[in-house]
């Protein structure tokens, strides 16, 4: 079973106006809510391309419980802890004569320790983890070594981990060498304290990385695609040229494809052609939408692969 963790999850609202009017009402031309959070995206796109998987991680509130409302109604299992906060509450604001984006992001609930406890008690008990993916941020109230404990508890139930966040938590959980990281080329930059601006600079990053024992490392470059580097090989994976309409969702929808693909026994090459068509798909999606099948399935024949 593939198991995905998301701490802090959130309600994702994208509002869609015409134009921004300063000083006066701007009215919304439409408007739609999305689970949210990295992992959940995950779950999300397991779900899309015919995979399950069981999504793990806080909830509460009144957007706690909308939050389930819509994984339920998507066919995504959840084991959600419940918390006395209140689910956090994204809003993305699109304007369409400018084709701006403008992300809100809320900090999410406070999680004190009784909370956190029955979240590691539930984790340490999850059946059959063949999969754990773990990723985002960490809420206010939880030290940023967390990560590195989940990845030691799964690692000693036999799964292969994989872990995606940024900054101290990514440093931190590097500790417990997770099988798998897909930082994109900004967050590698950060964890290795210098820019990445090329294909060799992000080679050269990853080189104490994979000295540390990490088994695969996808580093997302844009629109320039994917770079993974494995024991099998070292694979680019390059999409077709589309319109970009949100990027927010894509690196998930990446994630999710190279996992779902793994656990199938696919081979490293169909593993990143899958994970780089469902994070372009996702691209061309507005706001937190997601990938869709058919759309993944027209992509897939349409990425370059280079084995380097």
């Amino acid at each position: 079973m593939i198991y995905t963790v998301t701490l802090n999850p959130a309600l994702d609202r994208t509002v869609i106006v015409d134009s921004f009017t300063s000083d006066d009402t701007t009215r919304m031309k439409s408007e739609k809510t999305y689970a949210g959070g990295k992992g959940i995206d995950v779950s999300r796109v397991i779900k899309t391309l015919g995979g399950i998987s069981v999504a793990l991680g806080f909830c509460g509130g009144y957007e706690g419980l909308e939050l389930e409302g819509h994984l339920l109604n998507s066919g995504i299992i959840s084991s959600f802890t419940r918390i006395g906060g209140a689910t956090r509450v994204n809003l993305i604001i699109k304007e369409i004569s400018t084709g701006k984006q403008l992300l809100l992001g809320a900090q999410g609930p406070e999680i004190d320790a009784v909370e956190l406890g029955q979240f590691f008690q539930t984790f340490r008990n999850i059946l059959d983890p063949s999969y754990v993916i773990i990723s985002g941020s960490i809420p206010p109230g939880v030290d940023s070594g967390i990560y590195a404990q989940l990845i030691l508890t799964a690692h000693e139930k036999g799964a292969f981990v994989a872990l995606d966040t940024d900054g101290g938590p990514l440093k931190l959980g590097l500790q417990s060498v997770p099988d798998f990281i897909k930082p994109n080329q900004h967050e590698l930059g950060r964890l290795v304290g210098k820019e990445i601006h090329t294909e060799q600079d992000a080679l050269e990053a990853v080189k104490p990385i994979q000295g540390l024992g990490v088994k695969y490392i996808i580093v997302s470059r844009g629109s320039k695609g994917l770079l993974v580097i494995s024991p099998d090989g070292i694979v680019k994976a390059v999409p077709p040229k589309l319109k970009v309409d949100s990027a927010v969702g894509a690196g998930d929808s990446s994630l999710a494809g190279f996992i779902l693909a793994h656990s199938r026994g696919q081979n490293l090459v169909e593993c990143t052609r899958l994970a780089c068509a469902a994070g372009t798909a996702t691209a061309t999606t507005p706001g937190t939408a997601l990938c869709t099948r058919e759309l993944v399935d027209k992509l897939l024949p349409r990425i370059k692969i280079t084995e380097l």
